[in-house]
């Protein structure tokens, strides 16, 4: 991917979005990185253009990110690229990417050959909401994040889960059905190179106090949503372990020392087991965790979403109760 194609792709607003949650980015508002009694600052051109009239301070997405982040020119059009959806421009800077997560030059050749991942189109998120019974504003908020990825698999148009650092990433079909793969039938697919022990999502950014931690891309999804709903995007961060049968890495764990982490576990034994596992994994880290699991058996957050409206408002409040609590 060129540093053009991947403006046309990822906008100030976008980036934003996930730097200064709590910021408007419009033509008069207030500078998000400095101090600014007055709205002194514009963001235009359909949110590909800015300026600080306080400083004189102007330029694209790319000026954006590097003002914001106090990057390098470098370092900026590489993080970038990589929010972009570029499988070329991957970098290994994600706290939780450390020796505890095992990588093989085959691995990475193989991850040279993935499609391109795209980022999804208001019909596409549309389309993901109806497969999953989700609100498509929580979905929009996955995109942003750089978590929900589209492209096209095995002939099929695809939504995908992928880690920040771009070495993990599993796709299901846009259309319900399954891959098939030596004979078997497959909802879910991990790509080929894929470390699938690297979580998914931006749990290790501290300046997040509170995590959740899920089961499969889902649920990813749904934590996404349920975060959008009850707003909470400035206080919650999603990580997501695509396999209960998974731990979670020592430096993944490291990250959430000091913090509070809610697992949200399917409600069947895997569950529990994977539960109890992780939890170990965060208390013996210098976390502190809980477990919430919900009524019904065999039953997953995203499962919540198919609950009548009353039952499902009920549930996801309950299950993000300790957000009230840790305020």
């Amino acid at each position: 991917m060129t540093i053009q194609e991947a403006k046309a792709r990822l906008d100030i607003r976008a980036i934003a979005a996930i730097i200064f949650p709590q910021w408007k980015p419009e033509v008069s508002c207030k500078c998000p990185w400095r101090e600014d009694r007055n709205p002194s600052f514009s963001v235009f051109d359909n949110g590909r253009k800015w300026k600080d009239h306080g400083t004189g301070d102007s330029g694209d997405a790319v000026d954006f990110l590097e003002k914001a982040k106090g990057l390098s020119k470098e370092e900026a059009i590489q993080q970038f690229l990589r929010m972009a959806g570029s499988p070329n421009e991957r970098t290994h800077q994600g706290g939780f990417i450390r020796s505890d997560v095992e990588d093989t030059p085959a691995k990475e050749s193989t991850r040279s050959k993935w499609p391109l991942f795209d980022y999804p189109s208001e019909e596409e998120q549309e389309a993901i909401a109806s497969l999953r019974s989700l609100p498509c504003e929580g979905l929009r908020w996955a995109a942003i994040d750089g978590v929900l990825k589209v492209s096209n698999m095995d002939g099929h148009r695809s939504w995908i889960i992928c880690s920040e650092c771009g070495r993990h990433a599993q796709a299901r079909r846009l259309d319900g059905g399954k891959f098939e793969l030596c004979g078997q039938q497959l909802k879910a697919k991990t790509l080929a190179g894929s470390i699938a022990n690297i979580p998914i999502g931006r749990f290790f950014d501290v300046r997040w106090p509170l995590v959740v931690l899920v089961e499969g891309g889902p649920d990813v999804l749904a934590a996404y949503a349920a975060i959008h709903k009850l707003g909470l995007l400035d206080v919650v961060a999603v990580c997501g372990i695509l396999g209960a049968g998974l731990k979670l890495p020592a430096s993944s764990a490291a990250t959430l020392q000091n913090r509070k982490t809610r697992i949200l576990q399917h409600n069947d034994k895997a569950g529990d087991e994977a539960a109890d596992r992780w939890a170990q994994q965060i208390w013996d880290a210098g976390g502190k965790v809980d477990i919430w699991v919900p009524d019904q058996a065999g039953a997953d957050l995203n499962d919540v979403f198919g609950l009548p409206p009353n039952e499902a408002d009920a549930a996801i409040r309950e299950a993000f109760s300790f957000a009230k609590e840790g305020r």
